[in-house]
């Protein structure tokens, strides 16, 4: 296989966001996202940065995370990023509540 077909199929590295975890129509979120890999929104008028975050579903396929017992706490969740969509490998407490 040449470098060029070897760099199209390596998985992405995984990443570490905090963020308050929230639960809505049966999807997990984490809200008010932090850190370094975070990302940040976009003003559709002016295509500048702006502050706020968006929400990152958070994916538990195997449900080792252990999700529902963390909501309205706030974790850091490292894991795979996809289009806002992270499929979590390990959650920590970062704190008992959002405030």
């Amino acid at each position: 296989m040449d470098s060029a077909a070897t760099a199209s199929v390596q998985k992405p590295s995984p990443v570490t966001i905090t963020g308050c975890l929230e639960l809505a129509d049966e999807t997990f979120r984490l809200k008010d996202t932090t850190g370094v890999n975070a990302p940040k929104t976009r003003s559709w008028k002016s295509g500048f940065l702006k502050k706020g975050s968006p929400s990152i579903e958070v994916v538990d396929a195997s449900k080792r995370l252990k999700l529902p017992g963390h909501v309205g706490q706030r974790v850091s969740v490292t894991g795979v990023l996809v289009d806002r969509e992270m499929q979590g490998h390990s959650l920590q407490r970062v704190a008992a509540s959002c405030k």
